[in-house]
């Protein structure tokens, strides 16, 4: 453990510390904690990280009142892929006044979809319900009332899909300027340097 202003090690606490787990006002380390924490796992009032929570998340999966993230929930959430909070936007959301191009995402359907088990689809069977079919496919219901499958949305119609992907655009280059580029500045930062060799002077 190592403690100090600018300590560093396995442990590390201190103004600006670094370290594996890291622990003081700017901390940098795989989990780190601290008011502008940045790390894999970072935990701060303004958190960067793969996984960041505080007041103010950014990064990849982000939880906090401002949350700018990849997948983002807070009280005002952008996510470039799936948002969701008191209010925000995504390309694709969740529970609350999200406003989403691509129409809502279940997420607790995607687990079961993916291992092909039967899901409920608003189809109306006149003789009851159809029970046949390998794994993965719909049961047809007489009376659905809920949407079935992961995604929740109108019509995609051309015009539909040229403006998602015009908003989804506007969202991933804010969550660059905003999180993306710090959070890949502090992952390089601390990645092992080359070794240049400077040309020797002419004459």
């Amino acid at each position: 453990m190592a403690v100090g202003p600018q300590a560093g090690g396995l442990i590390a606490i201190g103004v600006q510390a670094t370290g594996i787990v890291a622990v003081g006002q700017s901390a940098t380390g795989v989990v780190a904690v601290g008011q502008l924490a940045t790390g894999v796992v970072a935990i701060g009032q303004v958190a960067t990280g793969v996984v960041a929570i505080g007041q103010l998340a950014r990064g990849g999966v982000v939880v906090g009142q401002l949350a700018l993230g990849l997948v983002s929930f807070g009280m005002l959430s952008i996510g470039v892929c799936w948002s969701a909070g008191l209010a925000g936007i995504g390309a694709f959301s969740g529970p609350g006044l999200i406003v989403s191009p691509f129409g809502r995402l279940f997420l607790r359907r995607l687990p079961g979809r993916a291992a092909g088990l039967p899901w409920v689809t608003r189809r109306r069977s006149s003789g009851g319900a159809n029970l046949e079919g390998a794994p993965g496919r719909a049961i047809e219901l007489p009376e659905a009332n809920s949407a079935a499958g992961p995604v929740t949305a109108a019509s995609l119609t051309p015009r539909r899909l040229a403006v998602g992907v015009a908003v989804s655009v506007v969202i991933a280059l804010v969550w660059w300027f905003g999180a993306g580029a710090s959070l890949v500045g502090a992952v390089n930062s601390g990645a092992p340097t080359g070794v240049s060799v400077d040309a020797p002077p002419e004459g």
